[in-house]
C-alpha cells in the first residue's frame, strides 16, 4: 500500500487530474473513451456506476476480441498506514458476462456515440503472446510490433542519463516520437509495458495501449486517426490507477 497523508493525497490527486485534463483535455474525467486494467481494484471518489455496460478486451494465442463484460461496485473507505483519516471511494469488480477462454487485458465502458466499442473481433498485431521479428533484450527492452504490409514499428525504452529516467519512445519508418516515462518508481522496465497493439478502431491506423504505471504513473490508448502534427498516434484516452503502490511511498511521488 502506498503510504500518504490522506489531506496531501488528496490535494496531489486532484491537482494532477487537472493538470492531465488541462494539458490535452483528454483525463478519464472528460474523454468519451473509458477504460480500466485489472479486474479488482479501489478507486476515489463515487463516480463509477454497477451496470452491464462494459467490453472485456480478450486475448487469445491469435487474436483478440471485446466482450460483454459487468462492473459490481460497492463503497469502501481506504487508509494507508500513516493516513490520518481514510479516503472514500469505491471498490470495482469487473467481470465477464459469459466466463470462457482467453485473458482480460483491458476493459472498456461503452459509449454508444463510439460504433467500433461493441463486442466483435478485435484487428490485433501484438497482445499478450508478442508476435516480434526479434525478441525484447535485457540491454534495450525493445518490442517490435509487426504492422500490415510488412512494415514494423517498434518500441523503445531510451535511458535519459542527466535525469536517471527512461522515455518509451514509438518508432516507424521514417518518423519517431517520444510517449511518456517508464519506471518512474523503481527506474527498472519491464517489457510488460506493450498491453496490447492492433487497430482496434478499424480505420486501419495502428493503435496502441502502454501502460505507463510503476506503482506510479498512468496508462494510455493511443490512436492512429489522433495523431498531431509529426506524431504517430495521439493520446485518446487516460487510466489513472489506483493511488497505492509498494516502492514509492513516502518517497519520489511526493517529493
Amino acid at each position: 500500500m502506498r503510504i500518504r497523508h490522506g489531506w496531501l493525497w488528496a490535494v496531489l490527486f486532484g491537482a494532477h487530474l487537472a493538470a492531465v485534463a488541462a494539458e490535452d483535455n483528454k483525463s478519464p474525467m472528460s474523454t468519451t473513451i473509458e477504460f480500466l486494467l485489472g479486474e479488482d481494484q479501489w478507486q476515489p471518489g463515487d463516480r463509477y456506476r454497477a451496470g452491464n455496460d462494459w467490453l472485456a478486451l480478450v486475448c487469445g494465442k491469435a487474436d483478440c476480441r471485446f466482450e460483454p463484460a459487468k462492473l459490481a461496485v460497492r463503497r469502501e473507505k481506504w487508509q494507508g498506514h500513516y493516513d490520518d483519516q481514510p479516503t472514500s471511494g469505491q471498490k470495482l469488480t469487473l467481470r465477464r458476462q459469459v466466463p470462457g477462454a482467453g485473458t482480460v487485458v483491458a476493459w472498456f465502458k461503452l459509449n454508444p456515440a463510439i460504433s467500433w466499442l461493441a463486442a466483435g473481433p478485435v484487428t490485433t498485431y501484438a497482445a499478450n503472446t508478442f508476435k516480434k521479428k526479434r525478441p525484447a533484450t535485457e540491454g534495450t527492452l525493445e518490442l517490435a510490433v509487426d504492422l500490415p504490409g510488412g512494415e514494423q514499428a517498434t518500441l523503445v525504452p531510451l535511458l535519459d542519463r542527466p535525469g536517471s529516467k527512461f522515455v518509451l519512445q514509438l518508432r516507424v519508418p521514417g518518423k519517431r516520437q517520444l510517449l511518456d516515462e517508464l519506471g518512474s518508481c523503481s527506474h527498472m522496465v519491464s517489457p510488460e509495458y506493450l498491453v496490447w497493439a492492433g487497430d482496434i478502431d478499424h480505420d486501419g491506423k495502428p493503435d496502441y495501449l502502454i501502460d505507463f504505471s510503476d506503482d506510479v504513473g498512468e496508462a494510455k490508448l493511443y490512436l492512429g486517426h489522433e495523431a498531431g502534427p509529426g506524431e504517430i498516434a495521439g493520446v485518446a484516452a487516460v487510466y489513472v490507477p489506483p493511488p497505492f503502490g509498494g516502492e514509492c511511498d513516502g518517497q519520489g511521488w511526493l517529493e
